[in-house]
């Protein structure tokens, strides 16, 4: 009821405004039949977005309000540590058994998602905690770059970039929930969501097999089964994600899992057992196809390939399916050849991509959306590069000259020029007098 008496005086306050403007037309010349019928259908349009946007969000709440939420049995909490953070060592009577490694899982504990100060050069970087969690938050600084670069821009319009990216509060807020709200929808395939969060009160286990942790044994879980539903939670309790003392990044790596599912998470991975956090704490490339996709496949070409030969049947890989809505870039010194990445992943929908030279991760963007679209726009164009690093405290821009080849030798070049290599073969790349660090 206060949602819908709010909604009436928002209604009187529109009402009074339109017919203020309404007057003041007729001030300066009558108004035809036909302006005063337009502008009587104007207002109802308006009026009818905002019952309906009151409609929606009311319906949302109940839905959530009558949704219950259920604690993790030990069995899934097993699962769980298996999939995020086990590794094969042994044998039980079952046949199988899987030691944590207390490293990688102390790496995540602890760590919520923060920005830099509001209104610095960097405002619009989350920071990393530590270099085993870097990968995660770059996938997420990815989304979130999307929400502070495009969400709130039509088509075709010109930004102010240095506002944009000296951001507030109140934007770093918005664009993390919306960053949160996307990644978790796709995970569940669109069809659902899983939100993992951690109450006081936990369940500890006797099981030799289970350790308690001080965040696993703890978790709640939400099912949600809309969009909205899922923005309204995360909103509602996004403190659980950003304050210190509390393990969001945790939380989030496990609501992501948990919206795949366990089958769904095998199949992608054609079966294997791999954790999706490394022995050494990083993330595992199926990881970050996950994030980026919704999908954990550390194929990264385009759609399936079947390999076999005359003796064996062939089998197929799954690569990225559809185009991604942010891109990924690949490059690794190695005699082994280069990694290949599909286009999908090369020419996202949106000009930003997460890069991972030699294992070490980064963000490659530009706030033109033309750039994906036009290829004109791609004879000389910048990049911002942010990667969190602490040795980087102003805005890296590189400007990218295709129309002028660079003949340098791989071996001549930084890891960061060689994988943008990967994309614009042999363009020149000028780090505009910062020393490459990358």
């Amino acid at each position: 009821m206060k949602a819908m008496a709010a909604a009436g005086g928002f209604q009187d306050s529109v009402k009074r405004v339109m017919t203020a403007r309404t007057l003041g037309k007729k001030t300066e010349a009558p108004a035809t039949h036909e302006e005063e019928d337009e502008s009587k259908s104007e207002r109802r349009r308006c009026f009818q977005k905002v019952v309906k946007k009151v409609v929606q969000t009311q319906n949302t709440v109940n839905n959530v309000s009558r949704r219950p939420h259920t604690r993790l049995v030990p069995q899934q909490k097993q699962i769980m540590y298996k999939t995020c953070f086990h590794s094969r060592s042994g044998a039980d009577n079952s046949g199988n058994c899987y030691d944590i490694h207390p490293f990688s899982l102390g790496e995540w504990l602890d760590h919520p998602f923060t920005f830099y100060d509001a209104g610095t050069a960097q405002a619009y970087g989350l920071r990393v905690p530590n270099s085993s969690t870097k990968g995660f938050v770059m996938c997420v600084q990815a989304f979130v770059l999307k929400h502070l670069l495009f969400s709130s821009r039509k088509l075709g319009a010109v930004a102010d970039v240095p506002k944009l990216l000296r951001t507030t509060r109140a934007a770093q807020v918005e664009a993390l929930l919306g960053a949160l709200s996307d990644m978790l929808w796709t995970a569940g395939g669109r069809q659902g969501a899983v939100l993992c969060l951690a109450h006081s009160e936990g369940n500890s286990s006797d099981d030799p097999q289970y350790m308690n942790d001080g965040c696993t044994e703890k978790i709640v879980v939400f099912q949600l089964g809309s969009y909205e539903e899922v923005k309204y939670t995360i909103k509602k309790y996004l403190f659980e994600m950003v304050t210190e003392g509390h393990h969001g990044m945790l939380l989030f790596l496990y609501s992501i899992v948990l919206s795949r599912t366990f089958p769904a998470l095998q199949e992608d991975m054609s079966g294997e057992t791999h954790p999706l956090i490394q022995t050494n704490g990083s993330i595992h490339p199926c990881l970050v196809t996950l994030l980026l996709t919704g999908r954990a496949t550390h194929h990264l070409h385009n759609g399936i390939i079947y390999e076999g030969d005359e003796n064996t049947m062939a089998r197929p890989k799954t690569g990225i399916l559809q185009r991604a809505e942010v891109g990924l870039l690949v490059w690794k010194r190695q005699d082994g050849g280069p990694v290949v990445v599909g286009s999908r992943l090369k020419t996202p929908s949106l000009p930003i991509w997460v890069t991972r030279c030699n294992d070490a991760y980064g963000i490659l963007f530009n706030p033109n959306r033309d750039l994906i679209r036009d290829y004109h726009a791609e004879n000389r164009f910048d990049l911002y590069y942010y990667s969190s690093n602490s040795s980087q405290n102003a805005t890296t821009i590189l400007t990218i000259d295709t129309r002028s080849p660079s003949f340098r030798e791989e071996y001549q070049l930084s890891p960061l020029e060689n994988l943008i290599h990967t994309k614009w073969m042999d363009a020149e790349v000028n780090w505009n007098g910062t020393a490459p660090y990358v």
